[in-house]
């Protein structure tokens, strides 16, 4: 071995081999590793001498490019030792360092930025609880920095290990995102905020790479007048390519009449600059490399966000778009199958007919089927259906579909409860599976004509052969109680999940719930038992700029628990964490949670009052000053409130 002093400790062996490594895999053999890594670590010893070092452990998958760096220690108490020969920690970074761009000779330049490395300290015990000390680390190639990753709290499967990077990638992505979609709506700040997606989806329909022809290369020499009328034009042209029926192309032209008479547009730089951001910071993540290697919605998140500063997306105007995540939960509520044919009432930009697709595509792409890519082509082109009154969020739609290379999903801008085409679409398609989100607050009188949330989830049920899945507020599972009592007279109500009150955080402030059916029978009150389940927490967090996000990766987790209940493999397991009834119902009875549970007030204490309390106090304070998303020490913090209440005296508890 090339260490010496090597420190394996047993319980990381044993807790590589929990997982399902080939200990023998993590050994530090010169065997196993590349010659450019070889190279790097014949002169990394850690006493600097210039002559070979190697850490404890080395994991080195060619394959994926992934290496894993490991210094172990058998105490605790070395784990922060700052002697890089003595600690974990300063050891570890002391060999990602050796990686690092300005680290390397000439002849290794650029050699690892493709290459994912970690680093690992472990000191102590992994097999007994606060007995060991356990810190990731990674190399970041863009900033040519090591960083550490909290959320990695002990060995995991290399899948896990590998998401961390795609996680990273889509960090940056994401932060492109939100900043390109900030300064296109700054730009458009003079333009009708619903009227911006229309104009957004238009330029982006004109830059579609396969059917751009030669506007792309010469949008920039036009004159401003002439970029407009061209816009005009080349929208209509590129959907009619795509095969977009006529009738969806009136719409676009109704949508996108004020840029024949805007001033503003007309007259200024304002359309270059768009097309410009979009061409040279937007479009690149859709078709890029990113798109390709990562599962990640980034369209989905383009739109949200600029759906977000446009101030479309809101629960007063009855537009609240469904995070991504739940929109591939629905996906995973039922048995879905390859020929399933999947329906959405009120699509929105089309979030869950895009993850009903990718997760059919996913079962054929996985499947041992010859016809691959002709049955991926039919789901596309035949098995969804969608419908979408609102033609802002209708065009947003038709232009999303089309950069997942789909531009011929049937998407119509009919309402779907009152438009009688709609039902002859729904006849004709013959749905197996039904998701929605339908428009929250309707009220169905003279002012307010939207339909309620109970009428749309009667129509989608009513059209649905298998299953249908429907979020909506925890008001329609017990108000309508004739309604209710109706639908379980042909449906079979098999589950619901109370959602985090801060799900849409911070478009829209409502509590939510997820329904699932079983379409096409009647409940059977005798016999039929419904899981309610509270997901209190999702894992995700609401930070700055970002919105609500899975920082600290816990989602897969949370979800993993919330499914084996819901599909029975929990054995009958019940988690500590997990808060679930499953039980017979009654006729008229409240479809929640809280109507079949008992309130356990036993662990209560004085002491979680004044916990409540003070963690209240520090919110407002924190929000008040502004400062409720910066990083505080205590010290500072304890300065902050004490000086805030003492200037609201009056308001203190």
């Amino acid at each position: 071995m090339a260490r010496k002093d090597k420190n394996i400790t047993p319980s990381v062996t044993t807790v590589l081999q929990n997982l399902g490594y080939n200990v023998a895999d993590w050994d530090d053999s010169k065997s196993k590793l590349t010659d450019d890594i070889k190279k790097v670590l014949s002169c990394s010893s850690k006493r600097q001498t210039g002559r070979e070092g190697y850490p404890d452990r080395i994991y080195c998958d060619g394959k994926n490019k992934l290496l894993i760096l490991v210094e172990e220690k058998p105490t605790m108490k070395e784990h922060d030792l700052e002697d890089i020969e003595k600690g974990a920690v300063s050891g570890i970074k002391w060999y990602l360092s050796r990686f690092q761009e300005n680290n390397l000779d000439n002849s290794q330049k650029n050699v690892f930025k493709s290459w994912r490395i970690l680093g690992i300290a472990v000191s102590g015990d992994l097999l007994k609880e606060y007995q060991y000390k356990f810190s990731c680390f990674m190399l970041d190639n863009r900033e040519q920095k090591i960083i550490s990753v909290p959320q990695i709290t002990n060995f995991v499967n290399k899948d896990s290990f590998l998401a961390l990077f795609n996680s990273l990638n889509e960090e940056e992505a994401v932060t492109k995102i939100s900043s390109s979609s900030k300064k296109i709506n700054n730009l458009l700040r003079s333009i009708d905020s619903q009227k911006r997606p229309i104009l957004l989806s238009a330029l982006m329909i004109c830059l579609h790479n396969k059917n751009t022809g030669s506007f792309s290369a010469t949008y920039s020499t036009m004159d401003t007048t002439t970029l407009a009328d061209n816009i005009l034009l080349q929208a209509p042209r590129v959907l009619k390519n795509e095969g977009i029926p006529a009738e969806k192309l009136e719409v676009l032209d109704t949508e996108l009449a004020f840029l024949k008479t805007d001033v503003t547009l007309r007259t200024s730089d304002i359309l270059k600059q768009i097309l410009d951001e979009l061409k040279n910071n937007v479009i690149p993540l859709l078709t890029g490399n990113f798109a390709k290697s990562s599962n990640y919605d980034i369209i989905g998140r383009f739109y949200e966000e600029f759906l977000k500063y446009a101030g479309v997306s809101n629960v007063k105007k009855g537009i609240v778009l469904t995070p991504r995540h739940i929109t591939t939960l629905f996906t995973k509520l039922i048995d879905l199958k390859e020929n399933d044919k999947i329906v959405d009432l009120c699509c929105g930009t089309g979030a869950f007919l895009i993850a009903g697709m990718n997760a059919i595509i996913n079962k054929i792409e996985k499947s041992n089927r010859t016809d691959k890519q002709e049955a991926i082509a039919n789901v596309k082109q035949t098995q969804l259906l969608g419908f979408e009154i609102n033609p802002t969020m209708y065009i947003c739609a038709i232009s999303s579909m089309m950069f997942r290379g789909d531009g011929k999903s049937s998407i119509y801008n009919y309402d779907s409860i009152k438009d009688c085409r709609a039902q002859e679409k729904l006849d004709e398609f013959k749905a197996t599976i039904g998701f929605i989100n339908p428009p929250y607050s309707g009220k169905e009188n003279k002012e307010d004509p939207t339909p309620k949330e109970i009428t749309f989830l009667t129509k989608l049920l009513d059209n649905c052969s298998r299953y249908g899945i429907v979020i909506a507020p925890l008001s329609m599972y017990f108000k309508d109680e004739a309604i209710r009592d109706n639908i379980l007279k042909k449906h079979t109500l098999k589950a619901v999940i109370n959602m985090p009150k801060d799900l849409f955080q911070p478009n829209a402030s409502t509590h939510t719930a997820i329904a699932i059916f079983e379409t096409n029978r009647a409940f059977d009150y005798n016999n039929d038992e419904v899981i309610f389940y509270d997901l209190r927490d999702d894992g995700f967090v609401l930070a700055k700029n970002k919105g609500r996000t899975d920082i600290y990766n816990k989602w897969n987790s949370i979800e993993k628990k919330l499914l084996s209940i819901i599909r029975g493999t929990n054995n009958g397991e019940k988690p500590d964490d997990i808060i679930y009834v499953k039980t017979k119902i009654k006729p008229k009875d409240e479809w929640t949670i809280y109507a079949h549970s008992k309130t356990d007030y036993s662990n209560l204490s004085e002491q979680d009052f004044i916990n409540s309390v003070r963690e209240y106090m520090i919110f407002e304070a924190k929000k008040d000053i502004g400062i409720l998303f910066e990083e505080k020490s205590e010290a500072e913090m304890l300065d902050i409130l004490s000086a805030y209440y003492k200037e609201n005296k009056n308001e203190a508890i």
